[in-house]
């Protein structure tokens, strides 16, 4: 596939549903299993939290495919959410889950979305995930949106 210099809106629009009927799905998972009634919740709150970056560490990897031919001289290099994306699903897949520096794409901590900084690790909770990848999809539309 060539490198996207546009998306249609319908295609950023159900990308975005899917990203939602995820997260929900999550949500709901989740409630079900706290309110299943077991007196000792401690155990099953680590397994939540567990699968919880689990989860939306791949979810991020989906929102980075969904969109991964977009082209970086749209895309620009000031550190925007499509940037902090970029950077972190490369942290994910090339440098086991810590959150490398890229000489071509500068991240700020004071101005990125997470604000994670170079050498921390990557697990994202479900606001984390809801905050950056609410971010990815309005500078998403700003740049690439054709219509």
């Amino acid at each position: 596939m060539l490198g996207m210099r546009e998306y249609d809106g319908d295609y950023i629009d159900a990308c975005r549903s899917r990203v939602e009927t995820q997260t929900a799905m999550f949500r709901e998972v989740a409630q079900a299993a706290r309110d299943h009634g077991d007196a000792d919740l401690s155990g099953l709150e680590g397994a939540l939290e567990s699968l919880e970056s689990e989860y939306f560490n791949n979810m991020l990897l989906v929102l980075e495919g969904y969109f991964v031919h977009r082209l970086r001289g749209v895309e620009g290099k000031d550190g925007n959410a499509l940037n902090e994306v970029r950077v972190l699903a490369r942290s994910l897949m090339e440098n086991g889950g810590t959150l490398m520096e890229d000489p071509q794409i500068p991240l700020d901590p004071e101005r990125a979305v997470l604000g994670l900084k170079a050498g921390e690790p990557v697990r994202l909770t479900l606001q984390e995930y809801t905050r950056l990848s609410d971010a990815f999809f309005r500078e998403l539309e700003r740049r690439f949106s054709a219509t």
